[in-house]
């Protein structure tokens, strides 16, 4: 048995695989830089000019998340079910171009509007659900036995990661999130 077929649990991260000279902005460079602002501001920055309450924060973000699980997961069900012909059709201008392996054959297909939405729905979906267990581990989870020094060190730079990678993931949910919606608002529509 071959990794490939191991592998088919990490295609709801297929968006970060899409390839148009455009989408980059949206994968990685919107949202590092929201991240960037937004770990500045509350992470280094935060005890000097801005006071909040981190359990507090991820527990109101923890409910959001769960009302965004559902309607990514009703988004995706709807455009995967929606009869309408502009959805089956090609992207316009510089469409999205996404890999795949089928049957030990590397295929390169551009996406319609249909399956950019469909994967872009799936990563949605699937980043509110990691947040949310994420957000619950953050709140929930803390040692609070005697380590050596070095051990402790160790522990506040996970915990700082562990912010990091929270962090960086809202931002691009929120990112995408905008994506999905200009699309759902404006280009589904369009003939």
């Amino acid at each position: 048995m071959t990794l490939r077929k191991h592998t088919k649990v990490f295609s709801v991260f297929s968006f970060l695989r899409l390839k148009s000279p455009d989408i980059r902005l949206y994968q990685w460079i919107y949202p590092t830089a929201a991240f960037s602002i937004v770990f500045i501001c509350f992470h280094l920055l935060g005890n000097q000019f801005i006071t909040f309450d981190p359990v507090k924060l991820i527990t109101e973000f923890n409910s959001w998340m769960g009302l965004l699980v559902a309607f990514y997961i009703a988004a995706l069900a709807a455009v995967s079910s929606f009869r309408n012909e502009n959805l089956d059709e090609v992207m316009k201008g510089r469409a999205p171009t996404l890999t795949v392996v089928r049957q030990g054959e590397k295929i390169t297909e551009t996406l319609t509007r249909r399956r950019f939405l469909s994967i872009l729905f799936g990563y949605c979906a699937t980043l509110s659900i990691l947040l949310y267990i994420f957000g619950i581990l953050l709140i929930h989870v803390s040692v609070a036995v005697p380590y050596p020094s070095w051990i402790n060190a160790a522990l506040r730079i996970s915990e700082f990661c562990a912010w990091a990678i929270y962090t960086w993931m809202l931002c691009s949910l929120l990112v995408a999130t905008f994506l999905g919606l200009h699309y759902l608002v404006d280009r589904m529509h369009r003939p």
